[in-house]
Formats: structure tokens, sequence, C-alpha cells
């Protein structure tokens, strides 16, 4: 393996490339339906409250289905269930395209939730295991921004699909490529061989284990309240926030923009900063240190994040959610990185999967508590509350976790 840190490094590793894209054409589908379902819901006959619930359901499932992919991938390796999982998002797809039956769009959001889960795992197993002491942060960060080029064309190109060709339409071409994508990975995946033997565990106390540790523990509050703020609270309430803000039609310079559009570009600025900052947050970690970069990274997140509900023009607002979505992708590639270095000594798909089912949960929140339970005039004070919240946790986390990266640029 590479330990060459640089940042100008032109591609990752083969494997993690392969693997990060097939993951990211499965999230086009789920990216387009943050956007147009909050936006639009009478597409679907449905409520506010009901999208709520459909946002939320695929995180709240994983609470389940995180364990038992670890599971999975423990006895049967990575190859076939995250083969099987591409497949299925496949009949997620169709289902999103073709039914406004909320029980049965409930089914498919279980369902994504459960391929999602797998497809996580196995991306993160992969770049893990290609990665040194040296070069974790950057290929951790890598793996996540590969990912997100989904999120992009998800909402980008969905919500400008949906206004001018129908959901219908977006989600059938992103149907079409995914399925691409899937026979690419097929022919041309190097994972056929499963997972070495050093990596099989004690499935029956391995979890308890994990959630003994400490470190594991506070990593995983601190992913669960960042992801309830930052995936859940802002990525499913935006669409709302801007409908309430500036109604569902507005002029941006001489182009009148549908609020979908709208949300989707803003929703895709969110994944360009993931794509495009994921990796310079890994590499600094790397570099300069762990622990400095997360303080600073949610410093600057929180106060532009209080700033963002009391803005009232449009071209700040979106200024300001520039300087959110960038800091906030820091921030979730430091907490990353650092359950990265537990990993290196420990099981590292049981890690992987009580800190991505921590995230989770607190993703799951972010819908249900921002479109369910608070009205939407209330939206600029829970932001400013959250703000305030993830900062003081972030700041004792990293009191408490100063050990953990002692010797690694802390």
């Amino acid at each position: 393996m590479s330990t060459n840190n640089r940042p100008n490094r032109k591609l990752p590793p083969l494997p993690i490339l392969l693997t990060s894209l097939a993951v990211a054409a499965a999230l086009l589908g789920d990216a387009m339906l943050y956007v147009v379902m909050p936006a639009r819901p009478e597409l679907w006959h449905l409520t506010i409250v009901q999208v709520g619930v459909l946002l939320s359901v695929n995180r709240l499932v994983r609470l389940f289905t995180n364990p038992l992919s670890s599971v999975l991938v423990e006895k049967y390796g990575i190859y076939n269930p995250f083969r099987i999982s591409l497949i299925a998002s496949l009949g997620v797809l169709v289902a999103y395209a073709l039914s406004t039956n909320f029980i049965i769009l409930l089914f498919a959001r279980l369902m994504w939730g459960a391929c999602w889960s797998v497809l996580r795992l196995v991306s993160q197993w992969v770049a893990s295991a290609q990665s040194t002491k040296t070069n974790l942060g950057l290929n951790l960060s890598s793996n996540a921004s590969i990912i997100r080029v989904g999120s992009i064309g998800g909402a980008v190109f969905g919500g400008v699909f949906s206004d001018y060709l129908g959901y219908e339409s977006a989600f059938m071409i992103f149907g079409v490529l995914t399925l691409i994508s899937l026979m690419i990975w097929i022919n041309k995946s190097a994972c056929k061989e499963g997972i070495p033997s050093d990596q099989h565990e004690k499935r029956s106390t391995g979890f308890t284990r994990v959630l003994r540790d400490p470190n594991v523990l506070i990593l995983s509050v601190s992913s669960m309240i960042t992801g309830l703020v930052f995936s859940g609270l802002i990525g499913a309430t935006l669409g709302h926030f801007l409908r309430h803000k500036y109604g569902l039609e507005f002029n941006v310079i001489t182009i009148t923009v549908g609020v979908a559009t709208a949300t989707g570009f803003a929703l895709g600025l969110k994944s360009f900063a993931e794509v495009f900052a994921g990796p310079y947050g890994g590499y600094i970690s790397d570099k300069y240190g762990r622990l400095k970069t997360l303080i600073l990274s949610s410093g600057i997140f929180s106060i532009t994040l209080l700033i963002l509900g009391f803005t009232d023009n449009f071209y700040l607002t979106f200024f300001i959610l520039i300087l959110v979505f960038i800091t906030g992708v820091v921030l979730m590639m430091q907490l990353l990185t650092l359950v990265g270095v537990v990993a290196q000594t420990s099981s590292r798909s049981q890690v992987f999967s009580v800190y991505n089912t921590f995230q989770d949960f607190g993703s799951a929140l972010g819908p249900l508590i921002g479109l369910s339970l608070i009205p939407v005039n209330l939206l600029p004070s829970l932001y400013a509350l959250s703000a305030l919240t993830l900062f003081l946790l972030i700041a004792g986390a990293c009191i408490y976790l100063k050990q953990l990266t002692r010797g690694q640029h802390d």
C-alpha cells in the first residue's frame, strides 16, 4: 500500500475507487428524494408529517441493520453482501417512481436503509484496509467524498429533472445509471476473495466489547449529534425552510427558479463540499492534528449555522450555506478519521458499525424533529440551539480524546 498522503494524489487505490463509485450510483435516488419530497409532497399525495416519517425511517431501521451488516460481512465476506445490496437498491427506485402508496413507500425506505448499511460498511472497510497511519484520514475521506458524487447528481439533477421531466422519469434515469455501475463493479471488482481470516472475530461478544470502549462511545455520541444537525436536520428541512422564507418560486437575477430546483442546488452544494473539501479535511487531519482540526471546524460550523436561520436575503443565505457545508464536512471527516484510528486496533467492521448506527440514529431524528415536531417558523431557533449544543459536545469530546491522539499530531 502506498503511504503517499499528499493532497494532490490523483486517485485513491483501485479497490476504494470502484467500491465508492458503485455506492455513489446507488445513492442517486435517495438524494433526489430528500430534495423533491419535502418541497413537493403533493406529488406522492403525502402530508408533511408522512414525509418526515419516510425520510427518517430508513435511518431508524439501521439501528438494527448496521449490526446485522457487520455480522454478514464477517460471515460471508464483502463481495456477495455488497452485490445483493446494489441489486436490491434498484427495486427501491422502482417503488419511488411508480407508487404513491404510503405503506409501499415506507417498505421501500426500510429496504433502502438495509442496503445502505451494507454498502457503506463495505466501502469503509475497504478504505480502512487500504490505509496506513499516515494516510488513514485521506483514504477514508476520499471514500466518503467519492460516494457523495451520488448526492450531487441526485440533488442537483434530481431537482431539475423533477421540475421539467417529472419525478418518475428522474428515478428511472437514476435506475439505469445504478444498473450500469452494478455491471462495472461485478466485472471489475477485486473483492471476490472476501475478508482475510484475521478479521474474523467472536460475533457473540464483539458488539458488547466495542460499546464498552469509551473512545468508541464518545465518538459515536458525537457522531449522533453531528448526524442529527448536519445530515438529518439541515438535509431534510432545507426545502421546507426555503419554501417558508421565499415561496414556491422566486427570481434569481433574471431567471425564475422553483423551490425544488433551488433546494436541489443547495443540497448539491453540500455534496460538492463533501466531494472537494472532504479529502482536504482528511489530509489536514493527518498532517496538522485531528483534535485541532475538529475543534476549529466545529466552532466555525456552529457560528455559521446560528447565523443561517436568521438571514432574510436569498443570496446571503446561499453564501452562509456554503460555509456551513464546508465546515460541516470537515467536522464529519475528523470524527470518521478518529474512528478509523480506533478501528486499526479492534474489529474493523464492528467499530464502524457501532459508529454508523449512532450517526444514523441522529440523522433519523433530524427529519422527525424538523418536519414533524417543530413548526417551520421555529426552525431558525432550532438551528441556533443545535449549533450551540454541538459545539459544547465536541469541545468536551476533544478534552477526553486527547489521550487517543497522543503522538498523532494532537
